[in-house]
């Protein structure tokens, strides 16, 4: 009862969070990793009551414990390995296809590895060395529940109702390789005609520059494709510049701000990207002050694991302040462990 009280108390300073500032990722995870340990608390109960009160629940317990849990885990492991395999299969040999094999390992290896470690004692193992082993390990397992945490949120974040009337649409742009939007960049595209056909008088910006390999701008293609969709040409505003997500919003909330009329009333604002980069792309929005809700297209699924692998890693690089947070709070939790309280 006491985990899930704390469990709670993590997810309500979530919540109050989000009441202060809507778009905080802080608040965001701190609300998902709540949820996340106040289920498995009440699953935990759950299983407590199994084993005292039904019959044959010493089984039962014994069953869900040490063979439906750790297959589950198996089975997650290994979709994160093989998952690995599709990826270079069908996007081709790069590191980032091997980040979900990466994953999925790091798992198999650190929850079994922990678990041996606190079975041994420092009469075994060096003291230093086992402490050392232990602050490295609980390090990797927090980071790896927290990834967890982030895809919860990600997912919740999209459910947020927009509002009922939308006065621009930016696309964020990806990678061309040709005058032809490739088939991620048109999944963006048409997430924005979606809501387009709901707002008709809405403007698109189609925000993306030239990169070194690309024979046009990722906006020149966007524009070409949202044409052939018959858009019409005064209701796309072009931006070529950027070359990042940050310079996307940056860009595009210029040529918006040049585009507005009524300036008393500011305009409502959405962004389309693909649903594993919708939480990113709002970081990027608050920090240069534009206040757009993304909206995420569907992302093919064997792409999925390394697209949120990859923006999971680029969040703790982008806000330290996890990364630091966690390196310190687990050192700290150790040394007062070591205290003679």
């Amino acid at each position: 009862m006491a985990f899930l009280i704390i469990s709670l108390i993590i997810m309500l300073i979530g919540l109050l969070r989000l009441k202060i500032n809507k778009r905080s990722i802080i608040g965001g995870i701190f609300l998902a990793s709540g949820l996340i340990l106040s289920l498995a608390s009440l699953f935990f109960e759950l299983l407590n009551l199994i084993y005292l009160y039904l019959p044959s629940g010493d089984f039962a317990t014994l069953i869900i414990a040490y063979g439906i849990l750790p297959l589950i885990f198996l089975l997650v492991c290994g979709y994160f390995i093989f998952n690995s395999k599709t990826m270079r299969t069908k996007e081709g040999k790069s590191a980032t296809a091997k980040l979900s094999a990466l994953f999925g390992l790091n798992l198999l290896i650190a929850f079994p590895a922990l678990f041996m470690l606190l079975t041994f004692s420092t009469k075994t193992i060096p003291q230093i060395i086992w402490y050392i082993l232990l602050y490295i390990l609980l390090i990797d397992i927090i980071l790896c529940f927290l990834f967890a945490a982030y895809i919860l949120y990600s997912w919740m974040s999209q459910m947020i109702p927009l509002q009922k009337k939308i006065d621009y649409i930016i696309i964020l742009g990806s990678g061309v390789r040709s005058e032809e939007v490739p088939p991620l960049l048109k999944s963006r595209l048409d997430k924005g005609i979606e809501y387009y056909q709901k707002n008709p008088t809405a403007k698109f910006v189609v925000s993306g520059g030239q990169g070194a390999d690309e024979p046009v701008s990722e906006a020149f293609a966007m524009r070409k494709y949202l044409q052939s969709q018959n858009i019409p040409n005064h209701q796309i505003l072009f931006e070529d510049k950027s070359t990042t997500t940050y310079e996307n919003m940056l860009f595009s909330k210029r040529i918006i701000n040049e585009d507005w009329s009524d300036k008393e009333m500011p305009p409502s604002i959405i962004f389309s990207t693909n649903n594993y980069h919708v939480l990113r792309g709002s970081l990027y929005a608050q920090r240069v002050k534009l206040k757009a809700q993304g909206v995420g297209a569907p992302t093919a699924l064997y792409f999925l694991p390394t697209a949120l692998i990859r923006e999971y890693i680029a969040l703790l690089l982008h806000r330290k302040i996890i990364l630091f947070s966690v390196l310190g709070g687990v050192l700290m939790l150790i040394i007062i462990s070591l205290l003679p309280i």
